[in-house]
């Protein structure tokens, strides 16, 4: 016989109530479960479609990136061409040596600077031919020099195809015939593996070098001008006839442009008081990279008159006899020049 009383009615009450909480416990694990599966999905869909972008979408930009990482390319710059005076005696010289480029500024260097580098394993280094001005400041003003190509020259159309870092003329026949000296660069493809090393040469396009140059200039009469205005500061030039061709032209104060372009441990011995680059392009009083032959501004004189003369002969409206009474003063108009000089004075032809 089974008792009953007041107690198995709450025996029955609690029984239910934990029947319901099981039951709220199931579905909360069921709706647990359900989230966890729809982010499953969902991360895997958003997984799918960045796979899908990187392949398919922006597959060509990460193929690129994979080849430039396994591609190198290696630059063997082209020698410059020579420049010549009339008796075919080299003005320049290229001798090997190195460039280094980094974030477009580049650095010449000689064998003897870049040796260290390579035995540290420098990635960045070309093989390069420094340019060598063998005659110094005899012929800084007509040669010239290169150097490194500016953000202005970059937007000028005669530079398209050059970048930043590249070497170019600067002045004299090295800035005017820079599309004849400028030789073809050598470009080799070179597969490298995982730590940068070369493995085998995929392809090549062979150098060109740049043509080479004569020009009217004879050095022997160019060093005898040079020594012979060694304490002027002006420019002379030695022309001859009838022709015109230019033989001598001589620019004083003068420069060393083999600071330009032989590296940071060349060193100037001749007679200019510039010894480095600095005291070349702070010199603000004598301006020395100014070709005065070319550039100078200077008041004709009494050479002019030989223009006028000449003129008046062509036209007939003087002949061989005719004279000019020098009263000291001109009159234009309004106004009266008075000559510099009172022995001018009188009749002259």
């Amino acid at each position: 016989m089974v008792k009953t009383g007041v107690a198995f009615p709450d025996y029955i009450l609690k029984d239910k109530s934990r029947k319901r909480r099981k039951d709220y416990g199931d579905s909360s694990q069921s709706m647990r479960g359900l989230f966890l599966i729809i982010a499953a999905v969902i991360g895997f869909i958003i997984l799918l479609g960045k796979i899908f972008y990187l392949q398919i979408i922006d597959g060509a930009y990460y193929r690129y990136l994979s080849d430039s990482n396994r591609i190198k390319t290696v630059i063997v710059h082209a020698p410059r061409g020579i420049i010549f005076d009339r008796n075919n005696i080299p003005l320049v010289f290229n001798v090997p040596g190195f460039r280094k480029t980094e974030k477009e500024k580049t650095t010449v260097l000689t064998k003897d600077e870049a040796l260290p580098l390579i035995v540290k394993g420098e990635k960045d280094l070309e093989i390069d031919s420094l340019r060598q001005y063998p005659y110094k400041d005899i012929l800084a003003h007509i040669v010239g020099y290169i150097g490194q190509i500016s953000k202005d020259e970059l937007s000028n159309s005669q530079f398209l195809d050059f970048k930043g870092g590249d070497l170019i003329g600067k002045m004299g026949i090295e800035r005017s015939y820079e599309d004849k000296l400028k030789g073809i660069d050598e470009k080799q493809l070179i597969e490298v593996d995982s730590l940068g090393k070369g493995v085998r040469k995929l392809g090549q396009t062979d150098a060109i070098s740049g043509q080479d140059l004569k020009i009217t200039i004879d050095l022997k009469i160019q060093k005898a001008a040079f020594e012979a205005t060694k304490d002027v500061k002006r420019g002379a030039v030695i022309v001859s006839t009838p022709d015109g061709q230019i033989l001598a032209m001589i620019s004083r104060p003068s420069f060393d442009p083999n600071l330009f372009t032989m590296g940071v441990s060349y060193k100037n011995s001749t007679e200019s008081s510039y010894r480095n680059l600095s005291d070349i392009l702070t010199d603000n009083s004598a301006y020395p990279l100014m070709d005065r032959t070319i550039s100078g501004v200077y008041p004709p004189g009494s050479t002019f008159k030989l223009v006028v003369a000449a003129g008046g002969l062509q036209d007939k409206i003087i002949n061989e006899d005719y004279q000019v009474n020098d009263t000291g003063i001109l009159k234009v108009g309004s106004f009266s020049y008075a000559n510099w000089y009172y022995t001018g004075y009188g009749r002259t032809e």
